[in-house]
């Protein structure tokens, strides 16, 4: 029984962390994205996290049921993740491609029904998981401009809204017109006397 709720707690991560912490415009948030883009230190650890928590899953799992061969295709994503060049590389593309970001999605949740497949498509939906709070090239080479950082010290939101723009396109009304200036694109933001 104890099993059955923490792999019940395992397959609920991914929606509660993402649902509370997704565009959060909180301080230790704002900290955490600066972290992120500025320190390769700070995304290994973020990675072995997450590796160590699919390891975690995966030793529950095991101990739940015995002789059940597909954890092995999940394990055999799991030992791949050892390597953080690959990991990297491996978010990255799903950051920067929301189509297989997508596919990657609706896969693992086809695979989440199969029966000798649940534990791939748990880890897929971590992968998936952490590719949405792993930065972004732009968004790196951004943090290296003192300017955009002393913006998004004074504005966080905006950090926020930098971090998860991921190539969407945005309205003609909500464009920046080509203005770098941070305070001039957090004034757009900020909802019209007419429209009160």
């Amino acid at each position: 029984m104890l099993l059955n709720i923490l792999l019940l707690i395992f397959c609920a991560i991914p929606f509660g962390v993402s649902i509370s912490l997704y565009k959060n415009n909180k301080r230790f948030m704002a900290t955490f994205y600066v972290a992120m883009a500025r320190s390769g230190n700070a995304r290994k650890l973020y990675v072995q996290v997450w590796l160590i928590c699919l390891l975690l899953f995966h030793y529950v799992y095991a101990c739940g049921h015995t002789g059940e061969f597909g954890i092995l295709l999940s394990t055999g994503v799991c030992a791949a993740m050892f390597s953080f060049r690959r990991t990297d590389n491996w978010l990255r593309r799903l950051l920067d491609r929301p189509r297989a970001f997508v596919t990657l999605a609706s896969v693992a949740l086809i695979m989440g029904f199969v029966p000798h497949l649940y534990t791939l498509a748990i880890t897929i939906a971590y992968l998936l998981l952490a590719a949405l709070f792993y930065p972004s090239v732009r968004v790196m080479s951004e943090c290296k401009d003192t300017g955009s950082l002393s913006g998004w010290a004074k504005h966080p939101e905006m950090l926020s809204e930098s971090y998860h723009d991921n190539h969407h396109a945005n309205l003609p009304h909500e464009a920046d017109s080509g203005n770098t200036d941070i305070s001039a694109q957090y004034e757009s933001l900020k909802p019209n006397e007419n429209e009160k």
